[in-house]
């Protein structure tokens, strides 16, 4: 088996995975690659999974950088992984120590027994999985999820890029995908359009002999060949972790949810990846993205802690259509550089946003091809938000539905196995009874199944089977057996005794309680403290989990069960907090005399100028830069008290007014907010 067919993985006990795993095999009868023909004309041929329907396609390239640049894109996202690694020095002793094993062997032999350890030892080290590719009415589809389960991406090829002679079979498969194909497919100049086939026959292709020497020693693949004729099979055999697979249906699913929609110029996307690529993050310091939307004007991106704002062409970009002006964080900023190589083919750029630190979809859309990119902006450690995106979706596994909402996503499914559809068709079928909120949330469920594939860009649904047997769904209920019995203590009745909620300056949330749990027949102290943004920045409890590990093993039930309860049931004494922010640009002197800004010139030496010019604006004076200055009051109420802080110029002033009732602190947090509206301050939706 070979690094250059990776399948994914979690960074933790491989013995773990491969019990809760989801196993599965995939048989292709050849690697993919890209080869010359006579005529020197190049020859891309994706090999399809034996073991699924037969797929097909074959074509002719019209654009083959634009080609060579989409698949490329892709690749980058399927091996990303942007998770935090901490020094290991138990590994560094292990590596030393085969070093001085291996110090009197040659090269193959230690080679090999490199290989040899991994394969026992963590033998999903360098693991991606092959993408999947869809054959439909609209072109060639294709998908792929990051090992990080950080981002996902969408392409799809329009039929018009390419110059196609025979008849193509419709489907869903797998593809073979490896490091060595996306070297060769970098290859790929205008000099000669290649051609593009898609199958499992191997003799439909003009192939070599024999496989490459960087393909025949491999840890998850083995080749069983008897000679090197065409007979040959690269069959592997892997078990996917659940929890990979469970992420991918749910970022699919939750593309269906409602949204707030922003157009984007593409230059402003490329001004935000520049100052990404010149400014270093700072450590303690924020890392959002933040998107300022204010009813018909473009929006602006911030970049904190920079305070660098990115302003839309005036023209180009289409004003926020919303009634209400509000402020909203993103995370997982630096994953936009992966899309970086289809910049120069995009004309359209829309961005879909879930909400605050929740997912969010990147629409790219050219002549000839549509590129989904999805960031989840989760990681280990933000588990929380994590918490509160599943809540948006139907909970699994669907042992709870009834016969007839099973008949409903089968019908569904069998009326797009026909044509993909939007919501509209589907519901204006002869055969359909149900109105339009049935239907979608039959489609939403069959998507969390691995059935249904959403389009974004064409607003279709396409039948899109994940795997050729369906997925037993008990498996994808939950992230781990910590948050299985978390829900389990949530539906205890009278679980959760001495709740506070309380505010803890400057804007953070304490949420404390003793948690009964009956198999235990004891109570556990759980505290979480909550930030602004839903991160998590403190977490403690009493059990002999956190006690002994921490949150090194991810955090205990409890932790996770008080995070679900605070959600859900919304306590009556929990403390109400309001946001005002307003931009202001920072004079050239008045800047340099910033503290804040002075702590970041230390911190960043890359910036070679304070002065950084905002080339999208052009409305703004041509003196001005794009470093801005932020004006912030928060409005807090905690049951008849009314707490306002301002902060301007790295200075903090509070004030604390009292009430004879909880309803008069509340009218007059309502009055405030409303003088700073008026005054254009912009509210930062929190959680």
């Amino acid at each position: 088996m070979s690094t250059n067919h990776p399948l994914p993985t979690e960074r933790t006990d491989s013995t773990q995975e491969n019990e809760r795993g989801t196993p599965m095999s995939l048989d292709y009868a050849n690697v993919s690659h890209v080869t010359p023909t006579e005529a020197h004309q190049q020859h891309v041929a994706l090999f399809t999974d034996l073991r699924r329907d037969a797929v097909s396609f074959d074509g002719v390239v019209t654009q083959p950088l634009l080609f060579r640049d989409s698949l490329l894109a892709l690749f980058d996202v399927v091996k990303s992984d942007y998770r935090y690694v901490p020094k290991d020095r138990a590994a560094y002793a292990v590596f030393s120590q085969m070093r001085r094993q291996n110090r009197n062997k040659n090269l193959f032999t230690a080679q090999r027994d490199y290989f040899n350890w991994l394969l026992h030892n963590d033998p999903l080290a360098y693991c991606i999985l092959d993408p999947i590719i869809e054959v439909n009415p609209d072109g060639v589809s294709f998908e792929v999820f990051g090992r990080d389960e950080g981002c996902y991406a969408q392409l799809t090829l329009a039929h018009s890029l390419f110059a196609t002679d025979s008849a193509s079979t419709y489907g869903t498969t797998s593809i073979d995908y490896s490091d060595a194909l996306a070297l060769t497919l970098a290859r790929i100049d205008d000099s000669q359009a290649p051609k593009l086939s898609i199958g499992q026959d191997a003799l439909q292709f003009s192939r070599h002999s024999s496989a490459p020497a960087s393909e025949t020693d491999n840890t998850e693949a083995v080749a069983q060949s008897a000679d090197s004729s065409d007979d040959t099979v690269i069959e592997k055999r892997i078990h996917v972790p659940s929890r990979w697979i469970r992420g991918l249906l749910q970022i699919q699913a939750a593309a269906q949810l409602p949204m707030d929609s922003i157009a984007l110029d593409p230059i402003a996307l490329y001004n935000v990846l520049f100052e990404l690529r010149m400014h270093a993050d700072i450590k303690g310091k924020r890392r959002g993205l933040i998107i300022e939307l204010t009813p018909n004007q473009p929006p602006v991106m911030l970049l904190e802690p920079f305070n660098i704002s990115v302003n839309c062409q005036l023209g180009q970009a289409k004003p926020y259509g919303g009634s209400e002006a509000k402020m909203i964080r993103l995370w997982g900023r630096r994953r936009l550089s992966l899309l970086k190589r289809l910049l120069p083919y995009a004309k359209d750029v829309t961005v879909h946003i879930l909400g605050q630190g929740m997912p969010s979809y990147w629409v790219i859309a050219g002549d000839g091809f549509s590129f989904t990119f999805a960031m989840t902006g989760f990681n280990k450690d933000n588990w929380s938000q994590a918490l509160n995106f599943d809540l948006l979706l139907p909970k699994r596994p669907l042992g709870t539905q009834t016969s007839s909402q099973q008949e409903t996503i089968a019908h569904i499914v069998q009326t797009l196995q026909d044509a993909p559809k939007t919501l509209e068709d589907l519901c204006a079928a002869k055969d359909n009874a149900l109105s339009a909120s049935e239907c979608h949330a039959a489609l939403i469920s069959a998507a969390q199944q691995g059935l249904v594939r959403y389009d974004m860009p064409s607003q279709r649904y396409h039948y899109r089977p994940l795997t050729q047997t369906p997925l037993d769904m008990a498996q994808f209920a939950y992230h781990n057996d910590a948050e299985k019995q978390a829900f389990a203590i949530l539906a205890q009745p009278k679980s959760f005794h001495h709740v506070s909620v309380k505010s803890v300056l400057p804007d953070d949330v304490m949420i404390s309680a003793d948690i009964e749990v009956a198999a235990d027949r004891r109570s556990y102290h759980s505290q979480l403290t909550l930030g602004h943004d839903g991160l998590v920045k403190k977490a403690e409890c009493s059990c002999p989990q956190y006690l002994q590990h921490r949150l090194s093993h991810g955090p205990c039930a409890h932790l996770i069960a008080l995070r679900l309860y605070q959600h859900t049931a919304r306590a009556v004494n929990a403390p109400r907090t309001r946001i005002f922010n307003k931009r202001l640009a920072v004079p050239n002197n008045e800047q340099a005399q910033t503290p804040q800004n002075n702590a970041l010139r230390k911190n960043t030496p890359n910036t070679t100028s304070a002065n950084i010019w905002d080339l999208t604006a052009p409305s703004m004076p041509i003196n001005a830069n794009n470093h801005m200055q932020t004006h912030s009051t928060q409005l807090s109420v905690h049951e008849r008290t009314l707490l306002i802080e301002r902060e301007q110029n790295g200075n903090t002033r509070r004030q604390k007014i009292c009430f004879n009732t909880a309803q008069q602190a509340m009218d007059a947090m309502m009055q405030h907010a409303q003088r700073l509206q008026a005054k254009g301050y912009i509210e930062d939706k929190g959680i």
